[in-house]
């Protein structure tokens, strides 16, 4: 194979343990909320000891990567690919850690506390889900035009959190809700974070196909 072809390669491979770490997060996000649906603390537990396996996984992205460029010293085009490689393998993890951040505090929430926001809260999960979904769909393909879509469903996540939040804290009367109000809270942050980074995975690949920073938020 010539030297050109291996690097076509282990730029083929890298994209795809990328996609197999996004899948692993995705995976982790659609765990905790069945967690919390079904009040199933061993999703959760599941959840927080996954965590390891994410962490290992970037590491292994950003050791190829590191080592690409160290080896092959590739051009411009090619150097930006495993740039972005290396950032939206970090953001993954970021979102791996967030569900873990949930999992712990949906531990703290008691069955009630859920219900009564049950229906807001999983509505917001639903778009971020799939604001995941559709940027791990446009990294995959390199496609910029779904990439872009993932900024109209990031406002209306903005949109959903802020008003979730303004009503959560309405009918709290005592200390006790108060402290599962917070929880609550935090959880629908999380979610919103999520979000987030899904909207700069999308960024990463409107610029590691046409070399632009663009600003979707």
């Amino acid at each position: 194979m010539s030297v050109r072809g291996s690097f076509e390669s282990e730029l083929t491979l890298l994209k795809n343990n990328i996609v197999e770490l996004g899948k692993s997060a995705e995976n982790m996000l659609n765990e905790v909320l069945k967690g919390f649906n079904e009040q199933d603390i061993s999703k959760m537990d599941y959840v927080i000891g996954y965590d390891k396996n994410i962490n290992k996984m970037e590491l292994k992205i950003n050791e190829a990567a590191t080592l690409m460029i160290t080896r092959q010293q590739p051009v411009a085009s090619d150097l930006r690919k495993i740039i972005v490689a290396m950032k939206i393998s970090s953001d993954l993890e970021r979102v791996a850690d967030l569900t873990v951040d949930m999992a712990k505090g949906g531990k703290r929430i008691d069955a009630n506390s859920f219900n009564a926001h049950k229906e807001a809260l999983n509505k917001i999960a639903e778009q971020a889900k799939e604001m995941l979904s559709l940027s791990l769909e446009a990294y995959e393909k390199s496609d910029v035009l779904l990439a872009k879509k993932i900024a109209a469903l990031d406002d209306d996540v903005d949109k959903m959190y802020g008003e979730f939040i303004k009503q959560l804290f309405h009918f709290v009367t005592n200390q006790s809700q108060a402290e599962q109000a917070t929880q609550v809270a935090f959880i629908t942050r999380y979610l919103e974070r999520i979000a987030d980074y899904a909207t700069n995975l999308g960024e990463w690949v409107i610029y590691e196909v046409n070399g632009e920073h663009f600003d979707l938020n």
